[in-house]
């Protein structure tokens, strides 16, 4: 078992500003035509069409730093971020861009977090990009929202970190059942039935606390199935949500060294 190491949790005004910045590191991304798109695209252009858009390009991703900076924000991006507001439309690479487009479900923990969101919605159901029209945009506003910014009870955002914990390892589960691992039971286990990576998801469902989440045949239910009866593409959005879950949680929780946001720990 993992045992992560807890530090000062952040305050309320470095999530506003850390929820701010993922704002802008999103529609980046989001602002972004799809690569394929893209080079079908600019192949398509001539010569001066081209070089037009290269220009553009650059002054837009110079914009997006420059904003940054106006907003006080630039020495909390983390260097991860900073790489990747650094690309351009033609530069940013297609895992940059699919990474960079799932933080949206991070950017809702934190919304919720600081109260701007009644609830998160089941690990079933994506965040929506229209949630971001709910972050400000304009300085003052930027600024009003920092200075004014209030965190949940700790134990309320401890409670949904330990939730998303648990479905992170559900996740993992299944993916050493994909890769065709197999258990090895010691005496104690095997004496208690548990020969086998469903049994133990079985187990732990039934001990979870009831109402936690919904369960179909003794397991961690979504799209209206068991978990194990997901299709690959169903277990795949689920896995992108988790993650990002557990990571927003766990650095609000203090667990990142340092509260360095790109080395927010996941183990579970």
């Amino acid at each position: 078992m993992w045992v992560l190491r807890r530090s000062k949790r952040p305050s309320a005004e470095q999530a506003a500003r850390r929820l701010i910045i993922l704002k802008h590191v999103t529609i980046h991304a989001m602002a972004t035509p799809p690569r394929d798109m893209l080079k079908q695209l600019f192949a398509s252009w001539s010569k001066s069409e081209q070089d037009k858009f290269q220009r553009d390009d650059v002054e837009i991703a110079k914009d997006y730093q420059a904003r940054m900076r106006a907003l006080g924000l630039w020495q909390d991006v983390s260097p991860e971020e900073r790489a990747f507001l650094a690309t351009t439309m033609l530069t940013m690479t297609e895992d940059q861009q699919i990474n960079m487009l799932w933080r949206v479900e991070a950017t809702q923990v934190l919304m919720w977090a600081l109260g701007l969101i009644p609830a998160l919605p089941a690990y079933d159901t994506p965040a929506s990009h229209d949630a971001l029209k709910q972050i400000p945009w304009q300085e003052q506003e930027v600024g009003a929202l920092i200075k004014s910014a209030r965190l949940l009870p700790d134990a309320e955002i401890d409670r949904a970190r330990g939730l998303a914990e648990l479905w992170h390892w559900r996740s993992r589960t299944r993916q050493l059942i994909e890769e065709g691992r197999a258990l090895d039971p010691d005496p104690v286990m095997k004496q208690a039935g548990l020969k086998t990576f469903d049994d133990i998801v079985r187990f732990t469902v039934k001990q979870s606390e009831k109402g936690l989440f919904e369960v179909i045949d003794e397991d961690f239910a979504a799209f209206g199935k068991a978990y194990r009866d997901l299709s690959a593409e169903e277990w795949s959005t689920i896995h992108s949500i988790t993650f990002e879950r557990h990571f927003a949680l766990n650095w609000l929780c203090g667990y990142a060294p340092g509260h360095r946001w790109d080395e927010t720990p996941t183990d579970t």
